[in-house]
């Protein structure tokens, strides 16, 4: 059986967003990594190998198209499961994140915060 503690990865720049997430994950036993921007996600992620990434698309510094862009150039990186979980709701902007990888695409008004959790949980088995 896996005891490793699971780890999601909640990368958004609203603080008051991230720490919902991240108070309604750790009531689930589940450990949450926190970055508010995309160069700072990118370093973590390759540092801490999360096993979901819940992504947000308009952070500082790099969006979120290319976060996705550079983790899932890298092989040890790619099959990390990445949940879009943004304002836009285009559906380019959908169609786009979906093409570079993205496992699925959340508009945060349409999803309360236990659906995008119950989402999370499903794709840590």
């Amino acid at each position: 059986m896996d005891t490793k503690q699971k780890k999601v990865m909640i990368v958004e720049d609203d603080e008051h967003i991230s720490k919902v997430y991240e108070i309604k994950l750790a009531k689930e036993g589940i450990m949450t990594i926190l970055a508010r921007d995309g160069e700072e996600a990118v370093m973590k992620i390759i540092a801490e190998k999360p096993d979901v990434i819940l992504l947000d698309l308009m952070i500082p510094k790099k969006d979120g198209f290319g976060v996705l862009e550079d983790i899932k150039k890298k092989p040890e990186l790619a099959s990390i499961p990445v949940i879009i979980l943004s304002n836009l709701g285009q559906k380019s902007d959908q169609d786009r994140t979906l093409a570079l990888g993205a496992n699925e695409y959340l508009v945060k008004v349409d999803y309360s915060i236990q659906d995008v959790i119950d989402k999370v949980k499903g794709y840590l088995g």
